[in-house]
């Protein structure tokens, strides 16, 4: 048996290295106490500016990337059951609002969407609050999605009175939702139409709603309603409508539609389309006319250009 001397002596070669591990435990327990965990469950549709998570200066709607909360894998939290089979879970903390953010930009929507919410909008009229508050409110409840048709909602007046505003607002709102969403504007929508003419892709018609729940359309008719309505013109909107109205009477798309055009011009405009009228109506019910001010205008800097 070896004295207490000989064990000692055994020990001391090692000590400085027991001395150096104890203090590396000692260093890790302080860091481990001085971790500052991120919780981005606060984040919303409504306050991703204020807090600092968008570029203002940016050429488009873009988000700023979060950065891992600390707590998770990447995203993820795992967990093994007794049979050692791993279920990942997605991080609410970070990950969640990380693919929200990620949609948000997906959409592209242009730089002035930047600050346009719900919570600030200044509504037409309370018509069209109701028709509005409808789709909210079939967007919030899920568990009776399914089972109620999606509202739909068409909106026209003169430019400039908050149509294309509230399409923005809409947009986020859906998006943290957690809605496949898909903006985009009638003239936008042609010139893609267009360019698939000249290469090898598809139409963008055979796939652009493609698991999309909210589409978002803007300015029905081009910009102002003043596009040159060539037949080529018509034909693709009445493609476009159709393809609309299929997704829509499948129970699987809400729509907001935006114009400048009168429902009577609208009606000239497809050459007096009943099949193509129809389907519009089918979608929209009642249109909701936009009669406010115009929310851009500037009428000292029109003066400056001679124009009254």
């Amino acid at each position: 048996m070896k004295s207490i001397a000989d064990g000692l002596q055994d020990i001391l070669p090692h000590l400085e290295a027991l001395k150096e591990i104890a203090r590396q435990k000692r260093v890790e327990g302080v860091l481990r106490e001085k971790t500052i965990y991120e919780d981005f469950r606060h984040l919303s549709s409504t306050n991703l500016e204020t807090l600092g998570h968008v570029f203002p200066s940016s050429a488009r709607f873009e988000c700023k990337t979060l950065p891992f909360c600390g707590r998770c894998a990447e995203g993820f939290s795992y967990t093994i059951d007794q049979n050692g089979n791993r279920t990942a879970q997605i991080c609410e903390f970070c990950e969640r609002p990380r693919r929200r953010m990620k949609r948000l930009n997906d959409l592209q929507l242009p730089a002035d969407s930047y600050g346009m919410h719900l919570d600030q909008y200044e509504w037409d009229s309370s018509e069209q609050r109701h028709r509005i508050d409808r789709l909210l409110t079939w967007m919030k409840y899920r568990e009776t999605r399914e089972t109620q048709q999606s509202p739909s909602v068409y909106l026209w007046g003169q430019p400039g009175n908050g149509k294309t505003s509230l399409l923005y607002a809409i947009a986020k709102e859906a998006v943290w939702n957690d809605f496949r969403v898909e903006y985009t504007s009638h003239s936008k929508l042609i010139e893609k139409i267009k360019r698939s003419y000249s290469g090898s892709q598809n139409s963008p018609l055979d796939s652009w709603l493609d698991k999309k729940s909210i589409l978002l359309f803007d300015e029905l008719g081009g910009v102002g309603g003043a596009a040159n309505q060539t037949a080529w013109f018509k034909s693709q909107t009445a493609d476009i409508i159709q393809k609309m109205y299929e997704r829509w009477a499948s129970g699987q798309l809400s729509i907001v539609m935006t114009t400048n055009l009168t429902p009577q011009k609208l009606f000239d405009s497809i050459d007096r389309n009943n099949a193509v009228f129809s389907r519009l109506q089918a979608m929209f019910g009642t249109p909701v006319q936009m009669v406010g001010h115009d929310r851009r205008s500037d009428r000292d800097g029109l003066a400056s250009w001679g124009i009254r």
